[in-house]
């Protein structure tokens, strides 16, 4: 491990010291960015260095490790007052990482917990999913049901946050509607509130001073899973047509997934459960879905 040099910010103005894992995902850039903004003295966990190259305009101080190995955890903790969680393995269909999201979302994030603990962690911060506890037969939400529960247990004082989705996760989603390849599963008239993660990183950094407490978080606005869609293609191409799967028909390819692919079968399960259920959050955020598609989409062009 190595840690760069110090950010000219003396300790004595900081709130605390905070290690962040899952740094350079876009939550958890959006977490870097908030910690700093609320003063906290910041060292994120990367990679490797060209990782922390990429956050160098947030913060100069890091530490390389590999998060899937526990060895390279050891000692990590030491000399910081809190840690901030945002790890989890993507549920992109474009991510092709061998790891599962038992390895990164509990073996990793538990292996992180039992650093903290051992070095004297003050306060954990730990990014959930929404009523995950209601979904324990999806390995998704078992993960972050277990590794929630392991934290409420292990006497550390905790923050959960339970955002019900976050708006980075459908930029995807944007590439795929500029292919013709957007589609719904069934009607789509399921309703959820994703929130913007610059909103949630508030929400993540505020929690460092609540005692022992669970957050369900989610954006202003409620939407059915149909119109997520239709905003996103409306805003790349409306020339183009938005695909319907039958549920049918989705949950038999899961069986597919399942025999062959198994991680490939743990996201789309997860995608079709989503699809089947309400999940509305306390709207907490403000940014509205249409104004974040709209930057990206110009962004992209």
């Amino acid at each position: 491990m190595r840690e760069a040099n110090h950010l000219s910010q003396t300790e004595s103005e900081t709130k605390g010291k905070v290690l962040l894992f899952g740094a350079t995902g876009n939550l958890g850039k959006a977490i870097a960015k908030e910690l700093v903004s609320q003063h906290y003295d910041l060292t994120v966990v990367v990679r490797n260095q060209q990782k922390a190259k990429d956050l160098s305009a947030i913060t100069s101080k890091y530490v390389v490790a590999n998060i899937a190995d526990a060895n390279s955890l050891i000692g990590i903790c030491n000399g910081f007052d809190i840690v901030v969680s945002a790890l989890g393995k993507s549920v992109s269909p474009n991510d092709k990482s061998k790891p599962s999201f038992r390895d990164i979302d509990l073996n990793a994030n538990s292996a992180v917990l039992n650093e903290a603990l051992k070095s004297g962690v003050k306060k954990f911060v730990y990014v959930s999913a929404y009523e995950s506890e209601k979904h324990l037969d999806l390995e998704y939400f078992k993960v972050h049901h277990e590794f929630s529960e392991k934290l409420k247990q292990s006497g550390i004082n905790y923050s959960i946050i339970k955002p019900p989705a976050i708006f980075c996760a459908f930029i995807d989603m944007i590439k795929m509607a500029q292919n013709g390849k957007l589609v719904t599963i069934g009607s789509g008239d399921k309703k959820t509130n994703p929130i913007y993660e610059g909103d949630l990183a508030k929400v993540c950094v505020d929690a460092i001073s609540i005692t022992n407490t669970t957050i369900e978080a989610g954006g202003k606005n409620i939407y059915t899973r149909k119109q997520l869609n239709e905003i996103i293609q409306q805003r790349v191409d409306a020339s183009k047509k938005i695909r319907t799967i039958p549920l049918g028909l989705m949950k038999f390819a899961l069986l597919l997934f399942k025999l062959f692919d198994r991680n490939s079968y743990d996201k789309f399960a997860f995608f079709t459960a989503v699809y089947q259920h309400d999940t509305i959050a306390p709207q907490i955020g403000g940014m509205k879905f249409e104004d974040y598609i709209d930057n990206k989409v110009k962004n992209i062009r």
